[in-house]
């Protein structure tokens, strides 16, 4: 059983706390709730443990993987020459993965980090009811500053919707 630890609600009434996944992963956990959408913790915590339950060590390993060749395939596309093992055992050495978003509907975001190949940015993974990647995204991360104003932050997002790459994921 997947055992949270160090849970604490935000202000928003989110929950957030830390979990040891397999293979000695410490992450952060997020609970997204939606705008107008209020959960107790005790129902954020089950979903939140439902959802990563199935996330084995060979399946953490499997999706490492995945995302090292889609990403290093994507920055090789079209390029000059094609990728090699090396390129591949870079992005892999560094991958990191910090934590987990976790919705209401028990939708699974993982977030690594890769900071020499992807500095200052982050590596998203939603992933479907089988465990696979559905959406595969880099982009800048989502900082909440609270001294920003309303117009501030929509700005914010708009920019951060631009600057995003999605990685197209093969069949």
């Amino acid at each position: 059983m997947i055992e949270l630890t160090d849970i604490d609600l935000d202000e928003d009434g989110e929950l957030s706390a830390v979990v040891m996944l397999p293979g000695d992963r410490h992450v952060a956990v997020l609970f997204a709730l939606d705008d107008d959408e209020q959960l107790g913790s005790a129902e954020m915590l089950a979903i939140a443990q439902r959802a990563l339950a199935p996330l084995t060590g060979d399946e953490l390993d499997r999706l490492d993987d995945e995302i090292v060749h889609e990403l290093v395939d994507s920055d090789f596309e079209g390029g000059e020459r094609e990728a090699e093992a090396s390129d591949y055992a870079v992005l892999a050495d560094e991958l990191d993965l910090q934590g987990a978003i976790v919705s209401s509907d028990a939708t699974l975001v993982l977030v690594y980090e890769a900071p020499t190949q992807y500095a200052g940015l982050v590596i998203y993974a939603e992933l479907d009811e089988a465990l696979l990647i559905d959406v595969l995204s880099v982009a800048e991360p989502d900082l909440d500053d609270e001294d920003e104003d309303e117009d501030d932050d929509d700005a914010l997002d708009a920019d951060a919707e631009e600057e995003e790459e999605e990685v197209e994921q093969g069949d």
